[in-house]
């Protein structure tokens, strides 16, 4: 087993996790959505799970026990993901508070059952597919190739989150200045200015899309966020349809 072969596997089952996330949205939302945190077709949560219980339990057969060692391993990452998401972003990207039997909203038992029912499935395909792509042809190359776009989205990723922050963090120092007429004669014009003139320039796609992704999220500049939130959602934001008629109407929402 080369370094290929486990990038390769992690890659497939981000994939997969990827998939049934998107199959989710169209059961709940009736629409894709892109629910992961990267722009790309994948769940990098779910590569390493699928790929931490292959080396944990490759050599089990005991179906009772790869559920419950695959539920374990698979709630410890995701407390794990987002404890540590928690802490670089400043924001909290999911959360399981309105489910029953929940752990500090990070995880719950639902979560566990469907991850051990997953451990389950990933049991029974888990070696073929690390010996099919043992067999693959060109697989460094390929390899290669995925690991330098993965990169390359993680980067920009975070670099348009990382922005979006300061947006917000700016944003919000202006509402904590607690002066409300400026707030109302100067900073509403601003704030018109910014958010329906130049609404692309405001956000990006990376940016929009994550907010579409994560409808939980939950940011250290709350109030900021909600602000902002509630603003698209009053306007009924579509930038690419997004007119002066539109514009219009979006200034007399907010008079």
């Amino acid at each position: 087993m080369t370094i290929a072969d486990i990038f390769l596997y992690f890659i497939f089952f981000s994939f997969v996790g990827w998939f049934w996330e998107g199959l989710i949205s169209i059961v709940r939302d009736h629409k894709i959505i892109n629910r992961g945190f990267l722009n790309g077709p994948y769940c990098p949560i779910y590569g390493a799970g699928a790929l931490l219980f292959y080396f944990i339990c490759q050599h089990v057969d005991n179906p009772i026990i790869i559920f419950f060692t695959g539920g374990v391993v698979a709630c410890a990452l995701e407390y794990l993901t987002s404890y540590l998401m928690e802490k670089i972003f400043k924001a909290r990207w999911w959360s399981y508070e309105d489910y029953p039997f929940n752990l500090n909203g990070r995880i719950c038992l639902y979560g566990f059952l469907i991850f051990g029912a997953a451990a389950i499935l990933t049991s029974y395909i888990g070696k073929p597919t690390m010996d099919f792509i043992a067999q693959m042809n060109y697989k460094i190359e390929l390899a290669t190739v995925l690991a330098a776009i993965f990169i390359i989205d993680i980067f920009s990723t975070t670099k348009s989150f990382a922005k979006f922050n300061k947006l917000l963090r700016e944003y919000q120092a202006t509402l904590g200045k607690g002066r409300i007429a400026q707030i109302i004669q100067r900073g509403r014009r601003r704030f018109e200015v910014t958010f329906i003139d130049k609404p692309r320039k405001v956000l990006t796609y990376q940016q929009r899309r994550l907010l579409k992704a994560f409808p939980k999220f939950e940011s250290r500049y709350n109030i900021a966020f909600y602000e902002l939130k509630n603003f698209y959602k009053k306007t009924k934001y579509q930038p690419k349809k997004q007119n002066a008629h539109a514009r219009k109407k979006s200034k007399k929402i907010l008079k």
